[in-house]
């Protein structure tokens, strides 16, 4: 359930940033997560341990891909996948207004979510993600102050 060459996968897809601008880039939040086919639980979501970091101004990962590396934005992939199963990567960024209108621009739908409206005893990135997908997982999620959050079809 969990395959190695998923791994290699993210590993190749951060092997180099060097284009993505810095400021897109929240230090130790951001990050890129795929979820194994299948997955049910954190453990089956690959991601980078500690994230997308800023090095002399450049964008690099922390560490390699590993299974259960992230499990904050494992359980966003695993909420965005009981929408639609075949959504299982998902991209944390700083969750920057400005980013947000730019992509709002150039994708189908992005959706912005006002985490105070987070209903008591639910987190609220689950309640968020869930909140934008009824009709199905849009291509970016703002949650106002906490994440931009963009989703993926996975292509094996």
């Amino acid at each position: 359930m969990r395959p190695p060459a998923l791994l290699d996968r993210i590993d190749r897809a951060v092997s180099d940033l060097s284009g993505i601008d810095a400021r897109v880039v929240e230090p130790g939040r951001s990050n890129l997560a795929v979820a194994a086919p299948g997955a049910r639980e954190p453990d089956d979501v690959a991601a980078l341990p500690g994230g997308l970091v800023v090095h002399n101004g450049a964008v690099r990962p922390a560490g390699q891909a590993a299974y259960g590396a992230d499990p904050d934005l494992a359980r966003v992939a695993l909420t965005a996948i009981r929408f639609e199963p075949e959504v299982r990567t998902v991209a944390s960024l700083c969750p920057l207004p400005a980013l947000a209108e730019t992509l709002d621009a150039h994708l189908r739908e992005i959706v912005r979510v006002d985490p105070r409206r987070t209903p008591p005893g639910v987190s609220t990135m689950d309640w968020a993600i869930a909140h934008a997908s009824e009709e199905g997982v849009p291509d970016a999620v703002l949650v106002e102050g906490r994440a931009l959050l963009l989703f993926a079809a996975t292509i094996e």
